[in-house]
């Protein structure tokens, strides 16, 4: 939850909900718990996949620029990404595709390493996008999903959504680990945003890099 931002409020109603896609995907109920500074998730059960298509909600108070130069600072994703060891650039598709190597600890198994092509793309009227695809992993056998942030009113709204199918032996151990984790996931995005904002001089670089990865300038 983040329950900093209450004061969001009406302004959010009034000022965003007209421009604001992603809220108009939940429920009346839901848009109210989101709009109250809750986290919602929502999770769809697909034919073939022991784990459900998880899709994660919350508002932040962050333009969608501030929010994404964050979360594409992948070479620190361990900074705050839960149970995160690993996080390093292991290719440079282009300048708004990298592949990323990461290892997750994991309870009872063997540590997750993995490898995920990440793609960013700016989107019409303010938004921004990363999509991920698992290229390879310890004991994923596929995994796709995508954060996109959006406005809404003075900050910004994620839907942060992902789908994995697991190998037999970790669906049935990790199941409700891997789903509070994609919850978790969201929150410590939210944190870190705020921490980075904090430091006018520290988000001033990361949005430096943005605009250099989205002018095809990378360094």
């Amino acid at each position: 939850m983040i329950r900093a931002y209450l004061s969001l409020g009406c302004f959010l109603v009034a000022a965003g909900l007209a421009h604001a896609s992603l809220m108009n995907e939940l429920s009346t109920e839901d848009q109210q718990r989101v709009k109250s500074g809750d986290q919602v998730m929502v999770t769809e059960s697909l034919d073939g996949y022991p784990w459900p298509r998880v899709t994660v909600y919350q508002v932040v108070k962050a333009t969608p620029k501030e929010v994404m130069a964050v979360f594409t600072d992948y070479n620190n994703a361990t900074k705050f990404v839960p149970n995160c060891l690993k996080s390093k650039i292991s290719n440079e598709v282009s300048p708004t595709c990298s592949d990323v190597d990461y290892v997750i600890d994991v309870p009872i198994l063997v540590d997750e390493a993995y490898t995920a092509r990440n793609t960013l793309s700016e989107e019409p009227n303010g938004a921004f996008c990363v999509t991920w695809k698992i290229l390879k992993a310890t004991s994923i056998l596929e995994s796709q999903g995508s954060l996109l942030v959006e406005p809404l009113g003075d900050g910004s709204m994620l839907r942060y959504k992902n789908l994995v199918k697991p190998s037999s032996r970790a669906a049935m151990l990790l199941k409700g680990m891997a789903m509070n984790q994609m919850k978790e996931t969201v929150q410590a995005i939210v944190d870190r945003v705020k921490t980075v904002k904090s430091d006018p001089p520290a988000m001033k670089a990361q949005i430096e890099r943005l605009d250099g990865e989205l002018s095809g300038k990378k360094d």
